[in-house]
């Protein structure tokens, strides 16, 4: 059996034993894939290696490199999927909206990470997670379902602040409607409950649709990264 099919066979038998390192001991689904991965593939690469004749050591080798790379990037997946589920919750929470109101929210925006597998050296690029953004129309302000949805926008750029070490706030309007609305620009800076800084900025950008606050979320960039 060639290499990539061993190792194609091994990520599946790897993407079953997440299930059981979780419940044994309490992590995260990101913890599990990026920190365990290395560890299940090489039982995979192990368990494949018997049942196809090739010698153990080997097997998991094999699983442990696949296990390492795909761990990593199954959190970022999950990552990028979480961003997707943010933008919607932040639309759910503002509620049923007035006849001809619309929200419009941008397809996530990801950049690659290049990740470094330890004991093979092989390096690959991962899409990582960067920012989302969202229109809100300028009607909805001053209403339950606005500050709802502030809120959900505000609890996601505090847990990735957590996840990545910092995160990013930006909202911003037309000159016009600042006026309006009585929109000041400014920057604040808070603390998660952890400690890491979240930077709330209020910008003039009249390049953002007239009649909505265009809310961004950004995380910090991903430093090139090993795994093993």
């Amino acid at each position: 059996m060639k290499l990539r099919s061993l190792t194609a066979i091994a990520l599946a038998v790897a993407s079953t034993g997440c299930a059981n390192i979780q419940e044994q001991t309490g992590l995260d689904n990101k913890t599990v894939s990026a920190a365990g991965g290395a560890a299940i593939g090489c039982v995979g690469g192990a368990l494949l290696a018997k049942i196809t004749g090739q010698n153990a050591a080997a097997g998991c080798a094999v699983g442990a490199v696949a296990g390492g790379l795909i761990g990593f990037e199954k959190a970022r997946q999950e990552e990028i999927a979480a961003a997707m589920q943010a933008q919607q919750e932040a639309i759910a929470a503002l509620g049923p909206l007035p006849s001809g109101v619309r929200i419009k929210a941008e397809p996530v925006k990801t950049v690659p990470v290049m990740v470094t597998d330890k004991a093979s050296k092989q390096t690959k690029a991962v899409d990582s997670f960067e920012s989302f953004d969202l229109d809100i129309p300028l009607s909805m302000k001053g209403t339950p379902g606005y500050d709802k949805a502030i809120s959900s926008l505000s609890a996601f750029a505090v847990k990735k602040a957590d996840e990545r070490g910092s995160s990013n706030v930006e909202r911003a309007m037309t000159a016009a409607d600042a006026r309006a609305n009585k929109f000041v620009p400014e920057t604040n800076v808070a603390k998660t409950p952890k400690g890491n800084p979240v930077t709330v900025t209020k910008v003039i950008n009249n390049a953002t649709q007239k009649g909505v606050e265009r809310v961004t979320v950004r995380v910090r960039k991903l430093d090139p990264t090993e795994v093993s």
